[in-house]
């Protein structure tokens, strides 16, 4: 016997049913088709998040002030600031 999923929300079942008669498809059919749209979408929204932050990045090196490139970030802090976390 194959993989089972027992769903006891009624409300979910309607939905799952609405879905497979919308697109005519059986149930798992539609349901499968259903949640891998979803973790698609899912995965472009975090693809696109991690393009964002590469572009936040990319324009911070490139408007870095000359003396902080090839520092660690350790070494611009303790530029920036004295030992007590005050601004030199």
């Amino acid at each position: 016997m194959g993989a089972q999923l027992n769903i006891k929300d009624a409300e979910t079942v309607r939905l799952a049913r609405e879905l497979a008669d919308a697109t005519g498809q059986p149930i798992t059919q539609a349901i499968r088709q259903a949640l891998e749209h979803e973790l698609a979408r899912r995965e472009e929204e975090i693809q696109a998040k991690i393009a964002r932050v590469n572009e936040v990045v990319a324009e911070f090196q490139h408007n870095m002030p000359e003396e902080w490139r090839d520092k660690t970030s350790k070494e611009i802090m303790d530029s920036i600031y004295d030992e007590h976390g005050l601004p030199k």
